[in-house]
């Protein structure tokens, strides 16, 4: 009886508080408005049957995902390797960010590994991996017009490349003077130029697509991020990060059109895209000739806001806040909504672990929407999100539907590739540690202390043998920063290349990460922060170097470079993908 009476005051309690809560919402009318914080009446701002499909890069956890538009529900957390930045759809880039996908094909490039992956669309499964020459340090890929060529940036290298999909073989060209760091980059839509900006320089670079070669470099703002082509190939958008503009530049003179003003901390940029007719562009209907851009939104890192900028005007003509350092941003296929990928959620979710989320915010930018630049949704996010792009879901084929007698998808044998992923090595925590930065030998395992500070590591470069044992130390030692609205700014620890999947670190504040590893693979491998940490996380730098006794000290030119492209599971560089090994070609 007393259990009973417990359950009946609890559940009186209950709905007493229900109860309550619907009243102060009708009391408060600014309650009901649909957004992120109120669920609409009837229950139908969540569709279980998405029109619409977001396909994401994980970041640190090295995965993609798959998110539902509008719902904004996660799908699928796909592996793909150590650290992924950039999506590009297979088909064709016509049309805005999104390109025109064909449904088959998505392209997401690990900076970790120095590789891209390809996801089979039809069956939602990694399909092959492609190996990146060493050294290069892959940081962001643009798929060509006819298809056949992804685009890629050596950001760790001063290197650009133009990899043949269906080979796999990679045509690299220097971008010099060093220091030199090619970032974002995006392709003309009439296949002739490739733009992409260089944030040592300052500088947006211009490259013929056949021959692939530098044509000139264009001064813009200092540290440029985003660098994005219009449908119409006429204008390039070029995000100035440090100097709070848009510099935009005319594809026909090769110059600076206009630079204006748009916000603290501009970084990524993605324009709408229409028909002639002024509808919408739908992908696989119409067709992706003749479009156009009204706007370019541009994200505002330091003023934690969303830019509007008119194309006919060239100025900005609205903001929206958003919640909170946006990094990249993201537009539906329709043009319905534009996604913030936040950097920091500080304060919005319940605390689950030692290491704060991040966050996707989608908000209305229909323009005649009784809700237009309100949030309508925020989710947290897993990993430290890079770009992401979304096509129509009626491009998703349903692959059960037509049987292999049919001549359906599967037709015969069909390998699934299962990345290693964090593979060779031991990773833990302890309490933090005060040892002073720098490397000594402990039993015959060389330990590496490391001290991670806004925006760089002590010791600067760090030097092991090969066959040595390294056991790495890290620790987050800075303190909370005003500037990224987060009290406790974790930061992240990675090798690039072979010792990528070894080495991938979170650095929350107030412990000390370890690593345990074999460094067997010589060469000069990249240190890099792979958990956003404030503007000049791109700059936080150091370097791991494996030498060879019999060789001398590495360096980019000395290294065992052809065996860091054979880590397990991967494909060497111009292999087959898996399913054409597997049907013997």
């Amino acid at each position: 009886m007393q259990g009973k009476y417990k359950f009946f005051m609890v559940s009186a309690l209950s709905v007493s508080c229900l109860m309550s809560g619907a009243a102060i919402a009708a009391a408060d009318k600014s309650l009901a408005i649909p957004g992120w914080q109120n669920a609409v009446p009837d229950g139908k701002d969540t569709p279980t049957i998405d029109p619409m499909i977001l396909y994401s890069s994980g970041g640190v956890d090295g995965k993609m995902a798959v998110i539902g538009l509008p719902s904004f529900k996660t799908y699928r957390h796909i592996d793909c390797g150590v650290d992924t930045h950039e999506i590009s759809f297979g088909g064709s880039n016509k049309g805005n960010k999104n390109g025109t996908p064909d449904g088959k094909y998505v392209y997401l490039n690990d900076k970790g590994a120095n590789t891209i992956c390809e996801f089979d669309l039809q069956t939602g499964y990694l399909n092959r991996i492609i190996a990146l020459p060493f050294p290069f340090g892959v940081h962001h890929i643009a798929m060509s017009t006819d298809g056949k060529n992804l685009f890629a940036t050596g950001e760790y290298s001063g290197k650009m490349a133009k990899v043949d999909i269906k080979s796999g073989k990679s045509e690299v060209i220097d971008w010099g003077p060093s220091p030199s760091a090619p970032d974002y980059i995006d392709a003309t839509r009439n296949g002739k130029y490739v733009f992409a900006g260089n944030y040592y320089h300052s500088t947006v670079g211009v490259f013929s697509t056949s021959p692939f070669k530098l044509i000139k470099e264009i001064p813009v703002g200092k540290n440029p991020h985003g660098t994005d082509i219009n449908p119409e190939s006429t204008m390039v958008a070029v995000s100035d990060k440090l100097s709070a503009t848009m510099t935009i530049i005319d594809v026909d003179k090769l110059a600076v059109k206009k630079v204006l003003p748009t916000c603290a901390g501009p970084l990524h940029s993605v324009m709408d895209v229409y028909n002639k007719d002024g509808g919408s562009y739908r992908a696989g209907i119409d067709s992706p000739d003749g479009l156009t851009s009204k706007y370019v939104y541009e994200s505002c890192f330091v003023a934690d806001a969303n830019v509007k900028v008119s194309y006919a005007k060239l100025e900005v003509v609205d903001e929206i806040p958003t919640h909170y350092r946006t990094g990249h941003i993201s537009i539906a296929p329709d043009n319905s909504y534009v996604m913030a990928l936040n950097k920091f959620s500080t304060g919005l979710f319940s605390p689950t672990g030692i290491v704060f989320p991040v966050n996707f915010e989608m908000w209305d930018a229909r323009e005649k929407s009784p809700t237009y630049g309100k949030t309508l949704r925020i989710m947290p996010v897993d990993g430290e999100p890079h770009n992401a792009k979304g096509l129509m879901a009626y491009l998703i084929k349903d692959w059960t539907k037509g049987e292999a007698e049919q001549g359906g998808l599967i037709t015969g044998r069909t390998d699934l590739l299962d990345p290693p992923h964090r593979a060779y090595s031991r990773r833990y925590f302890v309490p933090k540690e005060n040892t002073p930065p720098g490397v000594k030998v402990v039993d015959g395992v060389k330990e590496v202390h490391m001290k991670a500070f806004s925006y760089g590591y002590i010791p600067r470069q760090v030097r092991v043998n090969k066959g040595d044992k390294v056991r790495l130390f890290a620790t987050n030692i800075d303190k909370a920063s005003g500037i990224t609205k987060n009290p406790d700014v974790t930061m992240g620890l990675t090798i690039y290349g072979p010792y990528g999947q070894r080495s991938n670190m979170d650095l929350p504040r107030g412990v000390t990460a370890v690593h345990e590893f074999t460094a067997e693979i010589a060469g000069e491998y990249e240190i890099f922060c792979t958990h956003f940490c404030g503007p000049l996380h791109l700059e936080m730098r150091a370097a791991f170097f494996v030498d060879d006794p019999k060789k001398g000290p590495s360096n980019l030119a000395v290294g065992d470079y052809a065996e860091a492209q054979k880590l397990p599971g991967l494909l060497e560089e111009g292999q087959l993908t898996v399913s054409e090994r597997a049907k013997g070609l």
